[in-house]
């Protein structure tokens, strides 16, 4: 019987999934800061504060995904600076665009800042695991890394 998944897929994605919510507690908490304790706001300012948490975010998550979810996938230095990275910035600009378009308008029916950053957070997260699993770590650009 052949599974869709394998068990070192499954184990894959809950280390995604456990290194995710360690970014998506750092975006959440940076969120928190800048609007509660320092006072952002606005509806402009808040766009600001999550885009500003979704960046930092986004820049660790790149560097613990490899560490912990893709560390099977080792290559050279220059490989991760020269494709990896540029790769995975690619694939999380289209779940943060995904989140910024869904947070403005969950915004706009008056959603809750956090609870609208958390659902923009699974969705974001959901896409950026399929496109950084199949172009980003899977090899699919270059088939030496398969």
């Amino acid at each position: 019987m052949n599974l869709p998944y394998s068990s070192s897929h499954l184990g894959r994605l809950l280390r995604f999934l456990i290194c995710g919510s360690s970014a998506a507690m750092l975006n959440v908490g940076l969120a928190y800061i800048g609007v509660s304790l320092l006072g952002f706001r606005s509806d402009l300012q808040e766009n600001y504060v999550n885009f500003a948490a979704m960046e930092v975010s986004l820049v660790y998550s790149f560097f613990v995904y490899r560490a912990f979810v893709w560390k099977d996938k080792t290559t050279s230095p220059s490989r991760i600076l020269l494709r990896q990275l540029p790769l995975y910035h690619g694939s999380a600009a289209a779940a943060v665009l995904t989140r910024i378009l869904l947070f403005a308008i969950l915004q706009t029916v008056g959603l809750y800042y956090l609870l609208n950053i958390l659902i923009g957070i699974v969705a974001g997260a959901s896409l950026n695991y399929a496109l950084t699993n199949r172009y980003v770590f899977g090899g699919f650009l270059d088939k030496r890394d398969i």
